[in-house]
């Protein structure tokens, strides 16, 4: 599993006009959680935004504060949409040799038959959520979609899941499915909305009779 590494420093647990300073500062406030209590810190924006502003949440940093390293999962940011800068991060320390739970995302694999028939591929989980040790977390999980047709669906039981994973998503879910062309569904949809019509015409043309 891929390891980044980070450096952080302790800030002062304040109001919003110090964390706004802090940001100025150019570095962003940050809380570092699990073991003992709640630690304050912060990290450079620069190295963030180039390095660490697009890893998954699966995704295991060896964070450096002060002499101790941790080995930490970022489980929450918190943007502004407008300005696109990251104003607070959430980080959770791991333990070797401690199962922790969090989501791992599911690619897809191929092209399906139904969708070079006009089929729609629909998407309807993009990750599983899972509980392992955190050397055994997987980077993401494939799903090969190519002999899908119209109709067809894969299932979370259907992923090949590595030893050491225990996946907590239901098995039974639908993953992805290939649907049947927008104009078909219409068409089957009047065609059923017109036989109810005529089925009732008939019906009230039975009664006045």
């Amino acid at each position: 599993m891929e390891r980044l590494e980070l450096s952080a420093e302790s800030r002062e647990a304040a109001n919003k006009g110090a964390a706004r300073r802090l940001r100025r500062s150019g570095r962003i406030p940050a809380v570092l959680y699990g073991e003992g209590e709640p630690k304050a810190i912060s990290v450079d924006t620069k190295d963030w935004m180039t390095r660490f502003r697009y890893i998954a949440g699966n995704t295991l940093v060896s964070l450096k504060h002060g002499s101790n390293k941790y080995n930490v999962l970022v489980k929450d940011t918190q943007e502004d949409i407008l300005s696109d800068k990251v104003h607070h991060i959430d980080f959770f320390i791991t333990r070797v040799g401690k199962k922790l739970q969090t989501e791992v995302p599911i690619h897809l694999e191929g092209t399906a038959i139904g969708v070079r028939e006009g089929g729609i591929l629909e998407q309807k989980i993009e990750e599983l959520e899972i509980t392992c040790l955190p050397k055994d977390i997987p980077s993401h999980f494939t799903l090969d979609i190519s002999m899908l047709d119209i109709g067809d669906a894969l299932h979370v039981r259907d992923i090949q899941i590595p030893d050491g994973v225990e996946v907590r998503t239901e098995e039974e879910l639908t993953v992805v499915v290939v649907s049947h062309p927008v104009t078909e569904k219409v068409a089957a949809e009047d065609a059923e909305a017109e036989d109810a019509a005529t089925e009732a015409d008939e019906s009230e043309d039975g009664e006045e009779g």
